[in-house]
């Protein structure tokens, strides 16, 4: 551990990672494994603080193995989601950190840390819709609606998740699923009615009916003047724009 020590010092931290690493072996041989999750974690930190994303993530997964083995689920979540942050940041792992960013919801919501849950599932769903899962999406976006739903804290942000289930059926070209989220919604959420996000969801579920990309494509203009589209929110109605436009290829 001195030696570790002194690496880091150095600022040598890949090799402080690495003697971390075989000193944290040496505790598990030991049967000393509380002490081997937080070397791992020593080490885990020295390698994302150097140039090892995927060194930094096999420390990780050995400092979760432990920490859930012996029950520290809430701690185990924290690192989940730094683990799924490194794979989808550093190493561009879209499906590995969509597995680990709803694992750690999970871990969260089981133990009623329904803020950091919904910041979880929201990682997960938004990267699954970008992957296409849209459907896939929603079922997790419908977790972080349940989860808010009369919490004073996150009910201001339900006009968005709304928002959001909505896109994704449109995208995946389930238009009758996206007008009854919007009754959902209104039925749900009181606001809902009196937001941007309503009028807008309300009117790219007419534009899918009619087929209708032009006008599409002046509603989203309109709300964006107002309230600035995000790259995810773009990306998405991209989609749906085109798949309009396929339709009518296709009619040709």
């Amino acid at each position: 551990m001195e030696a570790a020590n002194l690496y880091r010092l150095r600022k040598e931290l890949e090799n402080a990672g690495d003697t971390f690493t075989a000193a944290a072996n040496c505790q598990i041989k030991a049967n000393n494994d509380d002490e081997a999750g937080n070397t791992f974690v020593e080490a885990y930190k020295c390698y994302k603080s150097g140039t090892s994303p995927t060194k930094a993530c096999e420390s990780l997964k050995k400092a979760i193995e432990i920490f859930t083995r012996r029950g520290q689920f809430r701690r185990g979540a924290n690192f989940k989601f730094e683990l799924a942050e490194i794979l989808e940041m550093d190493l561009q792992e879209y499906s590995k950190a969509i597995e680990n960013y709803e694992t750690a919801g999970d871990w969260y919501a089981q133990d009623q840390a329904l803020a950091l849950a919904n910041k979880s599932y929201l990682k997960c769903a938004d990267l699954k819709a970008l992957d296409g899962q849209y459907l896939e999406a929603c079922e997790v976006y419908s977790k972080v609606i349940s989860n808010s739903l009369g919490n004073r804290l996150s009910q201001w942000s339900l006009k968005d998740y709304f928002l959001k289930v909505g896109l994704c059926y449109l995208a995946a070209g389930d238009n009758v699923a996206a007008q009854r989220t919007v009754s959902e919604a209104l039925s749900q959420d009181p606001n809902f009615s009196n937001s941007r996000e309503y009028d807008l969801l309300n009117s790219l579920v007419e534009c899918c009916n009619e087929g209708d990309g032009e006008k599409l494509s002046a509603k989203v203009y309109e709300f964006d003047k107002f309230s600035k589209l995000d790259k995810w929110k773009t990306t998405i109605l991209l989609k749906i724009k085109d798949s309009i436009a396929e339709a009518d290829d296709d009619l040709l």
